[in-house]
Parts: C-alpha cells; sequence; structure tokens
C-alpha cells in the first residue's frame, strides 16, 4: 500500500504527529531502511519481529519495515509491565526486536528474561546482554534503499500479533493474517469512502485493533493519519483545537474520548466542519451524551461499529439523521461476514429472542498465539463448525456477547454472557446496573462490576465520576430504579475511571482496587 501511495503522491502527507509531517516517500524510504536491516539480521518469512516504541514516526516505518521483511509484526504497548512484555516475548518466540532509546531499561530488564531474543534495533547495547547484537537508528537510518526486499508471502501468513489489555484475565494474543487484515481494510475503506484527501485520527495504543484502521485504513486509500499523544487526550481541549487545526475527518474511537470532547472540548469555539465521519466502538455510549455530541456536530455522520479484536469489525449500524433509535444497534453485518445467533446448545433462535453471536468470514483471526500448548485448546473453545449447506462447513467465532436480531435485520447488544451474575439467587445484568448509574443527575461516567462475597455469591459495586455531592446521594437515587439486589453495596466516586491502552474502562484495575480497599478495612 505504502508502496503504490508513494509512486503516485510522494509529496502527499503519510502522518503527522506533534505538528510535523511524514510524507509517502518519506515513509516508504524509512520503512525499506528497516526492512532490509531485519533482513540482514537474518530475519525470514513468517519471523515474529517485536515492536515496542511510543507513538511517533517509529511507529508506521517499523510497522511496514518488519511486514516488508516479510516477518510478523508483533507490536507490544509501550506502557506494558516487564512481566507482560516478557510473557509476549517468549510466547511469540520473538528472536529480534525494534525499540527506541527512551525504552532501553525497560527492554534490558526483559532481555534478562528472554535469552532467545538476538538482535535488537534502536539500541547501541544492552547493559548486561553482551550477546545481543544491537544497531541504533542512526546506522538504519544511513541505508537509502529505494525498493523494499523481494519477498513472497501467502494471504494465508501471519501478518501481526495483537494483544488484549487483559482487563478481564490473562491478555490473549491475537493472530491475524494479511487476507483477515486486508479484508477489514478494504471493507472499511470502501464503507467510509476514504480518499487522498482525508485524515484519521489515531487515539489508542498501536498495539490494538484500532490502529489497524488509524494506519492501514489510511494508506489503503492514500490518507494522512494524525497521531494523538497521550498529553493531547488528556486535554478535550487541546485536543478539539488539535482537530480544528489538522482539519481531522474521520474519527474512530471508544465512546469515553467523545464524551470528554462533548462535555469539556469547547466545541462551539472550534470550527470542526471538516470532520464528515465519526465510528465509535468497544463500550456503551451514554445515549444522553451521544445526543448532546450529535447537536455539537450536525455535520458530521455517526457509526455504530462492533467487533472485538479477534474479528475486526464484524457489524456497523450508519445511524439515521432523525432520533436514533433506542437501545442503539450494533447494526447488521458487514459485507465480509456472517452472524448467527444461538442458544446455549448452538441451536439458531428466533428473531427478537436473545442468544450468543457467532460470527463468520474473513475478517476472523486465525487463532490465538498463547503460551505454547494453549493454543489448540484455546481454539477448540472459540471456533465452531456449522453446516453451510452442500456438504460444506462454515466456520464460526464465539464472540460471548449476547445479541438479539431485529425484524429489520439489526442486531442489538445484550451484554457480555460473563456479565450475567448471581446475587442473592437473583440474576443481574451490570449493563442494567451501569445504565441506571448513568440516569442520575450529575454522573458523567459510570462502571459497575462484581466481585466475590463471604457468602460464596457476588456482589455489586461500582465507581462513577461527576458532580454528585456524595455516595450516599447516588444509592438514594438508585433505589427508586434498580431492584434491592441490583442496588450497588458500595459506590467510590473517582475523578477519572482507570482506562486501558484502547480507552475502554479497566474493570480489571477496579476489582484489584476494591479489593485493596477491603483488606485494609
Amino acid at each position: 500500500m505504502i508502496v503504490e501511495a508513494a509512486q503516485h503522491r510522494a509529496e502527499s502527507v503519510a502522518v503527522r504527529c506533534g505538528g510535523e509531517s511524514l510524507l509517502y516517500g518519506e515513509l516508504l524510504l524509512r520503512a525499506g531502511a528497516v526492512a532490509h536491516t531485519l533482513r540482514d539480521l537474518g530475519v525470514r518469512r513468517q519471523d515474529r519481529v517485536a515492536v515496542l516504541v511510543g507513538k511517533g514516526f517509529a511507529v508506521p516505518a517499523s510497522f511496514y519495515g518488519v511486514l516488508a521483511a516479510g516477518a510478523t509484526l508483533v507490536p507490544i504497548d509501550p506502557n506494558s509491565p516487564v512481566r507482560q512484555i516478557v510473557r509476549i516475548l517468549r510466547a511469540v518466540g520473538a528472536r529480534h526486536l525494534v525499540t527506541e532509546p527512551k525504552r532501553a531499561g525497560v527492554v534490558a530488564e526483559a532481555l534478562g528474561h528472554c535469552p532467545d531474543v538476538a538482535h535488537v534495533v534502536g539500541l547501541e547495547e544492552i547493559e548486561g546482554r553482551d550477546d545481543v547484537f544491537c544497531m541504533p537508528w542512526n546506522e538504519v537510518g544511513t541505508r537509502h534503499e529505494t525498493e523494499l526486499p523481494d519477498i513472497a508471502v501467502l494471504a494465508s501468513d501471519p501478518s501481526y500479533v495483537l494483544h488484549t489489555s487483559g482487563s478481564t484475565g490473562v491478555p490473549k494474543l491475537i493472530r491475524h493474517t494479511h487476507s483477515s487484515a486486508m479484508s477489514f481494510v478494504g471493507w472499511a475503506a470502501d464503507e467510509y469512502s476514504l480518499t487522498p484527501d482525508d485524515r484519521l485520527s489515531n487515539h489508542a495504543s498501536h498495539h490494538t485493533c484500532f490502529a489497524t484502521f488509524d494506519f492501514y485504513a489510511a494508506a489503503y486509500a492514500g490518507a494522512a493519519t494524525v497521531v494523538l499523544t497521550p498529553a493531547v487526550l488528556k486535554m478535550p481541549g487541546s485536543l478539539s483545537a488539535l482537530m480544528e487545526r489538522e482539519r481531522l475527518s474521520v474519527w474512530y474511537s471508544v465512546p469515553t474520548a467523545l464524551v470528554q470532547l462533548s462535555l469539556r472540548g469547547v466545541l462551539e469555539a472550534r470550527d470542526l466542519s471538516a470532520l464528515r465521519w465519526i465510528l465509535f466502538a468497544g463500550e456503551t455510549f451514554p445515549e444522553k451524551h451521544l445526543r448532546r455530541l450529535r447537536q455539537q456536530l450536525p455535520g458530521a455522520r455517526f457509526s455504530h461499529v462492533y467487533g472485538s479484536t479477534e474479528v475486526n469489525v464484524c457489524t456497523c449500524y450508519h445511524l439515521p439523521e432523525q432520533e436514533a433509535p433506542s437501545p442503539l444497534p450494533i447494526g447488521r453485518p458487514c459485507a465480509n461476514a456472517i452472524a448467527d445467533v444461538v442458544d446455549e446448545e448452538l441451536r439458531p433462535v428466533a428473531d427478537g429472542e436473545e442468544g450468543e453471536l457467532l460470527i463468520c468470514g474473513d475478517t476472523v483471526m486465525s487463532g490465538y498465539w498463547n503460551e505454547p500448548g494453549e493454543t489448540a485448546a484455546s481454539s477448540e473453545q472459540v471456533f465452531v463448525r456449522r453446516p453451510a449447506g452442500g456438504g460444506f462447513e462454515n466456520v464460526f467465532f464465539r464472540t460471548g456477547d449476547r445479541v438479539r436480531r431485529l425484524a429489520d435485520g439489526n442486531l442489538t447488544f445484550g451484554g457480555r454472557a460473563d456479565d450475567q451474575i448471581k446475587v442473592r439467587g437473583h440474576r443481574v445484568e451490570l449493563g442494567e446496573v451501569e445504565s441506571a448509574l448513568l440516569s442520575v443527575e450529575g454522573v458523567e461516567h459510570a462502571a459497575a462490576f462484581a466481585v466475590p462475597d463471604s457468602e460464596g455469591s457476588s456482589k455489586i459495586l461500582a465507581a462513577v465520576v461527576g458532580s454528585v455531592g456524595s455516595a450516599d446521594t447516588v444509592v438514594a437515587q438508585l433505589r427508586g430504579r434498580l431492584p434491592v439486589h441490583a442496588v450497588p453495596s458500595r459506590v467510590e466516586l473517582l475523578d477519572t475511571l482507570p482506562r486501558t491502552p484502547t480507552g475502554k474502562v479497566d474493570r480489571k484495575a477496579l476489582r484489584r482496587s476494591a479489593r485493596t480497599e477491603e483488606r485494609k478495612g
């Protein structure tokens, strides 16, 4: 994609970051330098190459360089704890790492537990590891390769391995092929009519599926990606000013970032007329916040997209110009996906009945890449075969999400199967508790989560952000809106909710904090 873009639009902006530009011609040269360096270091087709860099121009150069070398890209969240970096490097069997000087300490500590890593690009040396060959960036930059290596890869080869945040358990390593990646990228570019004139935002960390859209769909269309640094994202006013200055045209993020933008981004003072399409995914968008944002940005179209990292995006719903329905649908299956709704015995349910969503299509991952020996067992649990007629079968991914299919074909999301809990014999939907919390005046963000109680059941706790006076005020209002067994036993008032790298609520961190508070008590 970058070869084609560089041939036709060498002087067009590929990436913007910190007010500076990287042109497609420059990106091709940098990616080529990385690719040829890796090949010289012994990287061959399907070798796993880890990339541990922060936001900036090193991200696209490293990503495309690894792929152009014929290798499998393993992007690692630069904010990951050392133990997680070690786990990923070991699990994928990486022998090569691309990083940057500011990560030297973390890399040295991680490689102390990873004897198989033999080459590091981006550092002059690794303290305590004389056996690791290092090549600093200034040496890589001396190469001016006008062509990428001539490497033959198959569509079924693994292209990248993404890791989840682990907010609900041990992080999973999710393996996508070139085919599954390009199926999503091509669909997204066509569905949202991306052109070379577009500027997409990069809000999430580059190890997430959001970045697949931000970087690859942009390159597919020859558009530009504007990298948003954590400092800008923390200040909604600065973010809206950047959106105006950079003339962002397509935005894709979790709703939380958009809620903050609506509440504190002084949108009325900005010219955001270039913003033509807003995509959101990953969590529920509270209706009151969505309604206000649509009023603030009347010139933009809105789409609710759905899909886990395992399937990229598999359904989408384009909001109508008039009032959106409630609950907001996750839409119909994308052009390259089939969706089935089944009961616990994997039998189809009737329209309007709730069941688990199964997804089949080209965008689905090829499997998990976890600790040795886990992949086969994990795949057996999440993939099911279903008759497709004519003696053929389709392979479906079990999403673990509960949905209903409406009469018009749209799907509505009913929560995660593991979000249904029992409290003193009563079934409680944590999503309903959160909806009730958000209906309380002054509450801006809310999260409900369950922890075990001393009687072998569960109890519900909650955390809220906003101007509500006291936790007792919130609980008092909930008593009139929820059954008594669904009212949280404790509500904590926070300045902010902990977030994963994609911006979702980090429920694992909330549960960990709650257990710590209980031990102190």
